[in-house]
Protein backbone atom coordinates (compact mmCIF):
# COMPACT_ATOMS: atom_id res chain seq x y z
CA UNK A 1 0.00 0.00 0.00
CA UNK A 2 2.45 2.50 0.81
CA UNK A 3 4.81 1.65 -2.60
CA UNK A 4 1.45 2.10 -4.72
CA UNK A 5 1.23 5.69 -2.82
CA UNK A 6 4.40 6.42 -3.31
CA UNK A 7 4.26 5.22 -7.18
CA UNK A 8 1.03 7.30 -7.58
CA UNK A 9 2.55 10.17 -6.26
CA UNK A 10 4.75 9.94 -9.32
CA UNK A 11 2.93 8.39 -12.01
CA UNK A 12 -0.59 9.93 -11.28
CA UNK A 13 0.75 13.62 -12.33
CA UNK A 14 2.74 12.15 -15.30
CA UNK A 15 -0.32 10.73 -16.67
CA UNK A 16 -1.85 13.97 -16.26
CA UNK A 17 0.75 15.83 -17.99
CA UNK A 18 1.87 13.92 -21.40
CA UNK A 19 -1.52 14.75 -22.85
CA UNK A 20 -1.07 18.68 -21.53
CA UNK A 21 2.45 18.65 -22.86
CA UNK A 22 0.26 17.09 -26.50
CA UNK A 23 -1.88 19.68 -26.39
CA UNK A 24 0.55 22.58 -26.01
CA UNK A 25 2.41 21.24 -29.41
CA UNK A 26 -1.02 21.11 -31.17
CA UNK A 27 -1.71 24.90 -29.65
CA UNK A 28 1.80 25.64 -31.09
CA UNK A 29 0.87 24.03 -34.58
CA UNK A 30 -2.30 26.30 -34.57
CA UNK A 31 -0.86 29.61 -33.79
CA UNK A 32 1.79 28.85 -36.78
CA UNK A 33 -0.85 27.63 -39.19
CA UNK A 34 -3.26 31.08 -38.01
CA UNK A 35 0.06 33.04 -38.24
CA UNK A 36 0.72 31.84 -41.85
CA UNK A 37 -2.62 32.47 -42.60
CA UNK A 38 -2.78 36.32 -41.17
CA UNK A 39 0.19 37.08 -43.99
CA UNK A 40 -1.39 35.48 -46.50
CA UNK A 41 -4.79 37.49 -46.07
CA UNK A 42 -2.64 40.60 -46.70
CA UNK A 43 -1.28 39.35 -49.68
CA UNK A 44 -3.72 38.74 -51.28
CA UNK A 45 -6.38 41.45 -50.37
CA UNK A 46 -8.39 42.94 -53.03
CA UNK A 47 -7.73 46.37 -52.75
CA UNK A 48 -4.17 46.11 -52.41
CA UNK A 49 -4.45 47.31 -49.19
CA UNK A 50 -3.36 45.51 -45.19
CA UNK A 51 -6.58 44.46 -43.46
CA UNK A 52 -7.40 45.46 -40.39
CA UNK A 53 -6.60 43.23 -37.58
CA UNK A 54 -10.80 43.43 -36.36
CA UNK A 55 -11.48 41.60 -39.95
CA UNK A 56 -8.60 39.18 -39.97
CA UNK A 57 -8.67 38.02 -36.53
CA UNK A 58 -12.37 36.20 -36.27
CA UNK A 59 -11.72 34.11 -39.63
CA UNK A 60 -8.44 33.24 -38.08
CA UNK A 61 -10.38 32.29 -34.97
CA UNK A 62 -12.94 30.35 -36.43
CA UNK A 63 -10.71 28.32 -39.18
CA UNK A 64 -7.91 27.55 -36.76
CA UNK A 65 -9.21 27.15 -33.63
CA UNK A 66 -12.56 25.74 -33.96
CA UNK A 67 -14.23 22.64 -34.03
CA UNK A 68 -12.37 20.05 -37.17
CA UNK A 69 -15.41 19.46 -38.65
CA UNK A 70 -16.50 22.89 -38.96
CA UNK A 71 -17.23 24.51 -41.92
CA UNK A 72 -14.98 26.98 -43.86
CA UNK A 73 -16.62 30.47 -44.92
CA UNK A 74 -16.11 33.64 -46.05
CA UNK A 75 -17.38 35.23 -43.16
CA UNK A 76 -16.39 34.16 -39.57
CA UNK A 77 -19.43 33.43 -37.89
CA UNK A 78 -20.29 36.35 -34.81
CA UNK A 79 -20.16 34.94 -31.40
CA UNK A 80 -19.28 36.27 -27.75
CA UNK A 81 -18.50 32.66 -25.93
CA UNK A 82 -15.17 32.61 -24.77
CA UNK A 83 -14.76 29.20 -24.91
CA UNK A 84 -13.06 27.32 -28.32
CA UNK A 85 -15.12 24.67 -30.13
CA UNK A 86 -11.67 22.46 -30.27
CA UNK A 87 -12.11 20.19 -27.79
CA UNK A 88 -8.30 19.42 -27.54
CA UNK A 89 -8.38 23.20 -26.17
CA UNK A 90 -9.72 21.61 -22.71
CA UNK A 91 -7.74 20.03 -19.98
CA UNK A 92 -8.44 16.88 -18.05
CA UNK A 93 -10.76 18.89 -15.74
CA UNK A 94 -12.77 20.83 -18.39
CA UNK A 95 -10.88 23.74 -17.94
CA UNK A 96 -9.94 26.09 -20.75
CA UNK A 97 -6.42 26.15 -21.63
CA UNK A 98 -7.10 28.90 -24.23
CA UNK A 99 -9.83 30.96 -24.69
CA UNK A 100 -10.75 33.48 -27.34
CA UNK A 101 -9.73 36.49 -25.48
CA UNK A 102 -6.36 34.81 -25.04
CA UNK A 103 -5.24 35.09 -28.74
CA UNK A 104 -4.07 38.57 -29.96
CA UNK A 105 -3.20 39.00 -33.43
CA UNK A 106 -0.79 41.92 -33.35
CA UNK A 107 -0.25 44.99 -36.11
CA UNK A 108 1.29 44.03 -39.29
CA UNK A 109 4.55 45.47 -39.92
CA UNK A 110 5.84 46.22 -43.61
CA UNK A 111 9.44 45.93 -43.53
CA UNK A 112 11.91 46.62 -46.60
CA UNK A 113 13.75 42.88 -47.85
CA UNK A 114 17.26 42.15 -45.84
CA UNK A 115 20.95 42.78 -48.02
CA UNK A 116 21.29 43.08 -51.20
CA UNK A 117 17.80 42.44 -52.45
CA UNK A 118 16.65 45.19 -50.45
CA UNK A 119 18.87 47.99 -51.92
CA UNK A 120 18.09 46.40 -55.66
CA UNK A 121 14.36 46.55 -54.99
CA UNK A 122 14.92 50.06 -53.85
CA UNK A 123 16.67 51.14 -56.93
CA UNK A 124 13.80 49.43 -59.19
CA UNK A 125 10.93 51.37 -56.85
CA UNK A 126 12.67 54.54 -58.74
CA UNK A 127 11.67 53.94 -61.91
CA UNK A 128 9.35 56.22 -63.00
CA UNK A 129 5.30 54.74 -62.88
CA UNK A 130 3.36 52.03 -61.09
CA UNK A 131 6.24 49.43 -61.37
CA UNK A 132 6.12 47.20 -58.42
CA UNK A 133 7.46 45.67 -56.23
CA UNK A 134 6.72 47.41 -53.20
CA UNK A 135 10.03 49.14 -51.89
CA UNK A 136 8.68 47.90 -47.98
CA UNK A 137 6.96 44.97 -49.46
CA UNK A 138 7.80 42.35 -46.78
CA UNK A 139 4.67 41.92 -44.64
CA UNK A 140 5.07 40.87 -41.21
CA UNK A 141 2.19 38.56 -39.06
CA UNK A 142 2.77 38.25 -35.49
CA UNK A 143 0.49 36.48 -32.63
CA UNK A 144 0.48 35.54 -29.14
CA UNK A 145 -1.14 32.86 -27.43
CA UNK A 146 -1.39 33.41 -23.49
CA UNK A 147 -1.94 29.90 -22.18
CA UNK A 148 -4.04 29.17 -19.27
CA UNK A 149 -2.47 27.84 -15.96
CA UNK A 150 -3.74 24.48 -14.90
CA UNK A 151 -6.91 23.81 -12.90
CA UNK A 152 -8.82 21.28 -11.05
CA UNK A 153 -12.89 21.14 -11.98
CA UNK A 154 -13.90 23.96 -9.38
CA UNK A 155 -11.46 26.10 -10.67
CA UNK A 156 -8.44 26.59 -7.86
CA UNK A 157 -4.66 25.62 -9.05
CA UNK A 158 -3.75 22.52 -9.25
CA UNK A 159 -0.87 22.28 -6.57
CA UNK A 160 -0.05 19.16 -7.67
CA UNK A 161 0.80 19.74 -10.82
CA UNK A 162 3.41 22.41 -9.70
CA UNK A 163 4.68 24.46 -12.07
CA UNK A 164 2.45 24.38 -14.54
CA UNK A 165 -0.77 25.81 -12.10
CA UNK A 166 1.40 29.17 -11.97
CA UNK A 167 4.06 28.72 -15.06
CA UNK A 168 2.62 31.54 -17.17
CA UNK A 169 2.94 30.10 -20.33
CA UNK A 170 2.88 31.98 -23.35
CA UNK A 171 3.47 31.24 -27.28
CA UNK A 172 4.20 33.50 -30.20
CA UNK A 173 4.28 32.86 -33.80
CA UNK A 174 5.54 35.33 -36.61
CA UNK A 175 5.01 34.95 -40.71
CA UNK A 176 6.36 37.04 -43.16
CA UNK A 177 5.58 37.06 -46.81
CA UNK A 178 5.82 39.60 -49.85
CA UNK A 179 2.91 41.25 -50.21
CA UNK A 180 2.97 42.64 -53.91
CA UNK A 181 1.95 40.08 -56.11
CA UNK A 182 1.79 42.70 -58.63
CA UNK A 183 -2.39 42.32 -58.78
CA UNK A 184 -2.09 43.64 -62.35
CA UNK A 185 -5.65 44.39 -63.27
CA UNK A 186 -6.06 43.42 -66.66
CA UNK A 187 -3.87 43.23 -69.55
CA UNK A 188 -3.60 46.84 -70.92
CA UNK A 189 -4.34 46.83 -74.29
CA UNK A 190 -7.48 48.73 -74.03
CA UNK A 191 -7.31 51.77 -71.40
CA UNK A 192 -4.41 52.79 -69.98
CA UNK A 193 -5.01 50.92 -65.80
CA UNK A 194 -1.86 51.99 -64.01
CA UNK A 195 -1.81 48.82 -62.67
CA UNK A 196 -1.99 46.50 -65.64
CA UNK A 197 0.62 44.12 -67.23
CA UNK A 198 1.15 46.79 -70.02
CA UNK A 199 1.80 49.65 -67.59
CA UNK A 200 4.29 47.72 -65.37
CA UNK A 201 6.23 46.36 -67.44
CA UNK A 202 6.36 49.48 -69.88
CA UNK A 203 9.38 50.66 -67.89
CA UNK A 204 11.33 47.92 -68.18
CA UNK A 205 11.45 47.71 -72.05
CA UNK A 206 13.12 50.53 -73.27
CA UNK A 207 12.46 49.90 -76.96
CA UNK A 208 8.81 50.45 -75.50
CA UNK A 209 9.25 54.79 -76.15
CA UNK A 210 9.32 54.08 -80.06
CA UNK A 211 6.27 52.30 -80.48
CA UNK A 212 4.59 55.97 -80.64
CA UNK A 213 7.12 56.52 -83.30
CA UNK A 214 6.35 53.60 -85.14
CA UNK A 215 3.24 54.53 -86.60
CA UNK A 216 5.47 57.01 -88.98
CA UNK A 217 6.40 53.95 -90.93
CA UNK A 218 2.90 53.25 -92.22
CA UNK A 219 3.44 56.14 -94.43
CA UNK A 220 6.19 54.49 -96.35
CA UNK A 221 4.83 50.82 -96.09
CA UNK A 222 2.86 52.13 -99.79
CA UNK A 223 6.56 52.37 -101.36
CA UNK A 224 7.77 49.52 -103.36
CA UNK A 225 10.58 47.72 -101.32
CA UNK A 226 9.43 49.29 -98.50
CA UNK A 227 5.95 47.55 -97.37
CA UNK A 228 7.15 45.44 -94.86
CA UNK A 229 8.40 48.01 -92.41
CA UNK A 230 4.63 48.60 -92.47
CA UNK A 231 4.42 45.31 -90.92
CA UNK A 232 7.02 46.20 -87.74
CA UNK A 233 6.25 47.52 -84.54
CA UNK A 234 9.43 48.41 -82.52
CA UNK A 235 8.40 48.82 -79.07
CA UNK A 236 4.78 46.83 -79.10
CA UNK A 237 4.40 44.87 -75.92
CA UNK A 238 2.01 42.21 -75.89
CA UNK A 239 1.32 40.97 -72.97
CA UNK A 240 0.10 36.96 -72.50
CA UNK A 241 -3.02 36.45 -73.26
CA UNK A 242 -5.01 34.68 -70.43
CA UNK A 243 -7.95 32.64 -70.76
CA UNK A 244 -11.43 34.28 -69.81
CA UNK A 245 -12.36 31.49 -67.16
CA UNK A 246 -8.84 32.55 -65.09
CA UNK A 247 -9.27 35.61 -65.27
CA UNK A 248 -11.32 37.44 -62.20
CA UNK A 249 -14.70 39.44 -63.32
CA UNK A 250 -14.07 43.06 -62.45
CA UNK A 251 -16.85 46.04 -61.03
CA UNK A 252 -18.16 47.91 -63.42
CA UNK A 253 -16.97 51.16 -63.38
CA UNK A 254 -19.21 54.10 -62.21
Amino acid sequence: MVEMVVLCLVLVPLFLLIPILGKYIHIRQQSQQATRSAAWEATSARSYAVPSNAQVRPQLIARHFGAADSRITSTAPSTTAERLDDPLLNTFSDQPLLQRSDITLNAYRNDREPGIMGKLSGLISKLPGPFPPNERGLITARMDMRIRDLRTADGSAAAYLEPFDTIGLRMQTSSTLLTDPWNAAGAGITGNNPRSVKAQIRNMVPTSNLEQGAQMLKGVSSLPLFGVLGDLKPGHIEPDVVPMDKLERYAPRP
